[in-house]
């Protein structure tokens, strides 16, 4: 019988709800938290956060928050906890690194592939360093500076992807492998400019036996339908994400355009939707400056049921679609595969 691993405990799949499969419940950059200026004031984080996150029950009825917060930004995973308890949501808490550029800090780039896959598996069987709270999703991550965008060079294997990237998503396919726990990426989108970035990621996590209908591919929608469809060929999800904020450049009228034909080619059964939202942020109300930008919007809570959910019937989707979307799909891609837990 297969499972969805939270900070709570293992759920069944039926009691996920509707589910937004790429969350940060609360964010900070590498070394934030040495800013005087960003203090964590621990009750008053956790009142924010559950007051963000009960809205979210109250407004479209959230039921499961995936936090796809890397192990260098400033992941919270007792947090987590405390939050979901009080608020009802499930909360599934990741393992896994962002980019290079900007992550996967020096320790673990001493490290092996296996070595890495090592860590993975304990985080999601054992628990994390200090805690008995488990992982539910492993994250890799490719990409340059998300201050300054530009499309990452062709590296030492031939993608699009550094070294230490390349070994990353090697050790979360290995550790799929061992313990049957899903995947989750995070691109660039300057990437889509130069290749077809995620069917690249695709690729070298199937090399190391990884299973693509266990795994999502990130920040897809600003791809081309053919490059979407190169990657949903292989049984991958892809999610609509970063509507509402204007992130890079989204338009969301072509991002929903785009997701409608994939719908319209036999691919409903592998499309998610999600926000990508920064619930808090470690950096709190400062100003943002050109070399401290702000990296994303918090996009409304009732922008999904006041604007998105209305443009996806607009375009013809019925509530049953949409319940595939945003309940269906993330259930059976949040379960534990077949492997040993």
């Amino acid at each position: 019988m297969g499972f969805i691993r939270t900070v709570l405990g293992d759920i069944e799949p039926e009691n996920a709800g509707l589910t937004l499969a790429h969350e940060h419940t609360l964010f900070g950059w590498p070394g934030v938290e040495h800013d005087h200026r960003s203090a964590l004031v621990y009750d008053t984080v956790l009142k924010g956060l559950t007051d963000e996150v009960e809205q979210g029950k109250q407004t479209f009825g959230l039921g499961t928050l995936v936090d796809c917060t890397t192990i260098e930004n400033n992941r919270y995973p007792s947090l987590m906890r405390e939050v979901s308890q009080a608020s009802g949501v499930n909360i599934v808490c990741a393992t896994g690194f962002f980019c290079e550029s900007m992550g996967i800090p020096y320790h673990w780039r001493r490290q092996s592939i296996d070595e890495i896959a090592d860590f993975f598996v304990s985080d999601v069987t054992e628990g994390i360093v200090g805690s008995d709270i488990k992982c539910g999703i492993i994250k890799a991550s490719s990409g340059q500076d998300d201050a300054f965008p530009k499309p990452a060079p062709k590296g030492p294997h031939g993608r699009h992807m550094g070294v230490y990237e390349d070994r990353v998503f090697r050790a979360a396919a290995r550790a799929q492998k061992r313990c049957g726990v899903p995947i989750t990426t995070h691109i660039d989108p300057e990437d889509w400019q130069v290749c077809n970035i995620g069917l690249e990621q695709l690729e070298l996590l199937m090399e190391e036996g990884a299973d693509p209908t266990n795994t999502i591919i990130g920040h897809t929608f600003y791809a081309t339908i053919d490059q979407l469809e190169a990657i949903l060929k292989h049984g991958a999800y892809v999610q609509l994400d970063n509507v509402g904020t204007g992130w890079r450049g989204l338009d969301d009228d072509v991002a929903v355009d785009l997701m409608i034909e994939a719908i319209n080619r036999g691919y409903i059964d592998q499309m998610l939707i999600t926000f990508d939202r920064f619930w808090y942020q470690l950096r709190g109300d400062r100003p943002f400056t050109e070399e401290d930008p702000e990296v994303m919007e918090r996009t409304p809570l009732d922008f999904l049921p006041g604007t998105l959910l209305p443009m996806l019937r607009e375009r013809g989707l019925s509530d049953a679609d949409i319940h595939t979307i945003t309940v269906k799909n993330p259930a059976r891609l949040l379960t534990f595969t077949g492997a040993g837990h």
